[in-house]
């Protein structure tokens, strides 16, 4: 057994090269995505060009017939196969794609996990994962309840749906032909980014983003126990992206081979699973500060830090740094000023949080790991309330 000393140093290894190892796995998941979207983009454009020329050869009578989901004609059974053999396209390109990446995924980073390790620590059995086991273990533990397979496999016939849907509708309000098709794959001024058809680039992103990121962590998982890691730790990211649950789970500590809750915890999640040698984190953990950005129509959101200007970024107050890596989110965020804290926790969370004396843990239900409503959090800290509030 190595020595308390050795393995805050390796400990402190293993966090640096994991942190910096997320930002690259991160940009991997961007280039799968970018593969997946061009044959979205090939597909679109082929199956409007065909659907335009079988919407301009329908008769009144056959719209309102497949307006009512009736093929009662050679021309209607021939534009419903069109879209068809378009969804089942979409399907072979989505898990093509798939299923060619997530195996090398996995593969890699069992592999990269398990050099990280050895490279941190003398000692260690020597250990090869196989890839095929460690993406056979991943697709079979669920996602938020659902199964990687059956996540992947409902991305086309959403979109298919999608696509009788906005047709059915444009008839429905009397749209044009070119309307319709207008809606479904967008204009030329924006890029056809504003059609229908983009959405399957929103769910694409979203499905690639976080089943890549519980391979990772069920690939970390499976190399902690070969290496005979006891215990791992929970280790969100601290910035204001960071949602309330995956707060109140960071620097949670749970015992390898036993059931506990695992990244990702929702859609686009990228909290990770580190090994715990102490019970906690050692060494540094990046952080990144900054207030949402107003865009031009009003709204505001978060920007990443090379897609702001200099204005933006002193408006947000952006600021980046380290801190200890054992300084949980709960911690780190006592430590940011009333404008940052506001902004994250809402107001009537606010005034919880600072005159109430509430920690961040209490605005999450412990056991299923979602946020409480306010009415929930009346219900379970009514003297709080009362307190804070002056409610009866």
């Amino acid at each position: 057994m190595a020595k308390r000393d050795e393995l805050r140093d390796a400990q402190r290894a293993i966090v640096a090269a994991l942190s910096q190892h997320a930002a690259y796995n991160y940009r991997a998941s961007s280039a799968v995505v970018n593969r997946i979207n061009e044959e979205i983009d090939r597909l679109a454009r082929e199956l409007t060009a065909a659907l335009a020329d079988r919407l301009e050869s329908l008769t009144d009578a056959e719209m309102q017939a497949f307006l009512s989901g009736k093929y009662t004609t050679s021309r209607l059974k021939a534009m419903r196969a069109e879209i068809d053999a378009w969804g089942k396209a979409l399907d072979e390109a989505i898990r093509s794609e798939w299923d060619k990446s997530a195996l090398a995924l996995a593969g890699y980073e069992a592999a990269y996990a398990a050099d990280v390790m050895h490279k941190a620590l003398d000692g260690l059995p020597e250990h090869k994962p196989k890839p095929e086991s460690v993406m056979r273990k991943a697709v079979q533990t669920p996602i938020m309840g659902y199964l990687v397979s059956d996540m992947v496999g409902g991305l086309a016939p959403t979109q298919r749906d999608r696509v009788y849907a906005a047709i059915r509708q444009g008839v429905a309000a009397g749209q044009a032909n070119s309307e319709i098709i207008r809606a479904l794959r967008g204009t030329p001024a924006l890029r056809y980014q504003d059609g229908l058809m983009q959405a399957a680039k929103r769910d694409v992103e979203r499905l690639v983003r976080t089943a890549r990121n519980h391979i990772s962590n069920a690939a970390y998982e499976d190399t902690y126990a070969a290496l005979g890691v006891t215990h791992v730790v929970w280790v969100a990211t601290l910035e204001g992206r960071t949602c309330q649950t995956c707060a109140a789970m960071d620097g949670k500590v749970f015992k390898t081979g036993e059931a506990h809750r695992t990244p990702p915890v929702h859609p686009n999640c990228r909290c990770v699973l580190a090994p715990s040698f102490d019970d906690e984190l050692v060494g540094n953990r990046p952080y990144v500060r900054a207030l949402k950005v107003r865009k031009r129509d009003g709204s505001n959101e978060f920007r990443s830090i090379g897609n702001m200007t200099k204005k933006q970024r002193e408006a947000a107050g952006l600021e980046v740094g380290q801190v200890n890596a054992k300084t949980t989110f709960s911690s780190w965020f006592k430590g940011q000023d009333a404008a940052f804290q506001k902004e994250w926790l809402g107001p009537s969370r606010y005034r919880l949080y600072k005159q109430g004396g509430l920690d961040l843990e209490r605005f999450v239900d412990p056991q299923s790991g979602t946020q409480y409503s306010l009415e929930e959090l009346r219900r379970r800290d009514a003297e709080t309330f009362k307190a804070v509030f002056g409610e009866t």
